[in-house]
């Protein structure tokens, strides 16, 4: 993850803002590089003994602590979980989401909201194994349902493949990386889960990366089920077919 260090002008930011009853709120501010949108940060504050890389630390990490002495996804959670302390996951908010051109507002449990803004974290925050989801989060859509996601990371695969593989593009088109991506997604998830459960955080977080979880766990079958689930959407024809 960068430390903040980008003009405003490179920079995007994106806002959240959590509205509770009783007028009172929340709010995070989260900015990221415009060309390569990975996450900014100014570490100002101590980090948390358990964004320590070696704390809970995922068994198929690739980052040492001599290089990576934070695991980056704990740290950028670890900037905003703190506000969250006195919330419980079920409870009711409204969360509003600001970007560069829309905003878009959601009310329900509060897990929901943080699994959205976790996840957008996680994408951007240099996590080796969620890298591949920036391409989403630049393109950020929060509270997308389970088919609109799926949707949209196999289209983004999809996208990439032709984009960055000339001499392949006469091949047939292969889910299986992003099959694998997934699974390690899953991985990451748990092991967060791990860390912040360990460090006492209220179940808002904790039950935020288990919905998250939730689709990283499914994906891999549905990917391999040849995406019936979506089939459907093209069964009309094709106008340019």
């Amino acid at each position: 993850m960068n430390s903040q260090s980008a003009n405003e002008s490179d920079a995007v930011t994106i806002v959240y803002t959590f509205r509770f009853k009783g007028d009172e709120f929340t709010q995070v501010r989260l900015s990221f590089h415009r060309i390569t949108f990975e996450l900014l940060q100014s570490r100002t504050a101590k980090p948390p003994a358990w964004a320590v890389l070696d704390y809970y630390k995922c068994g198929h990490c690739p980052l040492v602590a001599a290089t990576s002495p934070l695991c980056p996804f704990a740290e950028a959670v670890a900037a905003f979980i703190p506000q969250f302390e006195k919330f419980y996951s079920y409870d009711e908010a409204t969360v509003e989401v600001a970007t560069e051109r829309r905003t878009i507002v959601y009310h329900g449990p509060l897990q929901n909201g943080m699994a959205a803004l976790i996840g957008l974290a996680g994408a951007t925050c240099g996590c080796p194994h969620l890298a591949f989801l920036r391409p989403m989060a630049r393109f950020h859509l929060p509270f997308a349902s389970e088919g609109e996601t799926m949707y949209r990371a196999v289209s983004m695969d999809l996208l990439r493949q032709y984009l960055l593989h000339d001499a392949q593009r006469d091949q047939w088109p292969s889910l299986d990386g992003l099959r694998r991506c997934y699974a390690a997604a899953a991985k990451v998830n748990m092991g967060m889960a791990a860390r912040i459960r360990a460090g006492s955080v209220r179940d808002a977080a904790i039950n935020g990366l288990i919905i998250l979880d939730t689709f990283a766990q499914a994906a891999p079958y549905v990917i391999e089920g040849k995406l019936e689930e979506l089939r459907h959407i093209f069964e009309n024809g094709n106008p340019l077919d």
